[in-house]
């Protein structure tokens, strides 16, 4: 029986894949009513959009259903801009008080952010049963060391895409993110299980040293398949 072969997995490894939606939190102790408006604002402005990550694991018993979990994964998480639906240029300017429309620019304008991160899981997890099906829970901490940022600028002529580092904006490099996750094993054999988890992180460590606060976070669902190692 499969679960027979299970129960005696002490190591092993795993591929995951998983599809999120991200977005941020905004927070500032500030009284200052400047701030608050910004933050207002924001909020009622940007979203959050669907994002990825992908990775391995290598896991090990400790316990007859406690797991230790690390490895490393590349993760994008991001939210969108302020959609501008107006946008009018000086050129187009009649001289006279009027604007004519230049269909060779652009009059939207919105700015999708993605920050990559290459994510290093410390992570427990608690299987209630070794059988072909079992459901499990997982608690832990990612650290994360921010890579890059993707910026997608999106007009009503095109889509155009760059890459930039985060020292102009003072971003911080290493995040610590909280993570907890619940899901199911389905046992394929003696060596192989396959799994599906909805998840949910937050980034306490702010993405830039400014007034306001910027935390990042999402929730999504990933599925891997994981092997025995002997």
């Amino acid at each position: 029986m499969p679960f027979l072969g299970l129960c005696q997995i002490n190591q092993s490894i795993d591929f995951v894949s998983g599809i999120e939606y991200s977005y941020r939190n905004l927070v500032t102790s500030s009284k200052d009513e400047i701030r608050s408006v910004i933050v207002e604002s924001r909020d009622q402005t940007e979203t959050g959009k669907l994002n990825w990550r992908i990775g391995f694991n290598y896991n090990r018993r400790l316990t007859s259903r406690i797991f230790l979990r690390t490895g490393l994964r590349l993760a994008s998480v991001g939210y969108k801009g302020e959609k501008n639906n107006d946008l009018r240029w000086p050129s187009e300017h009649d001289g006279n008080g009027g604007w004519v429309a230049d269909p060779t620019l652009p009059h939207e304008l919105q700015l999708v952010y993605d920050y990559w991160f290459v994510e290093m899981p410390i992570v427990g997890r608690f299987e209630k049963d070794q059988m072909k099906i079992s459901p499990f829970i997982e608690l832990g901490i990612l650290p994360s060391y921010y890579m890059t940022t993707r910026t997608t600028q999106k007009t009503d002529i095109g889509t155009d895409s760059d890459f930039q580092s985060g020292d102009v904006h003072n971003f911080n490099r290493v995040h610590f993110v909280g993570f907890v996750s619940f899901g199911m094993n389905y046992s394929l054999n003696d060596n192989l299980q396959f799994y599906g988890q909805p998840a949910f992180r937050y980034h306490f460590t702010k993405l830039a040293d400014a007034p306001i606060s910027e935390h990042l976070l999402n929730y999504g669902v990933e599925f891997g398949i994981r092997s025995k190692i002997n």
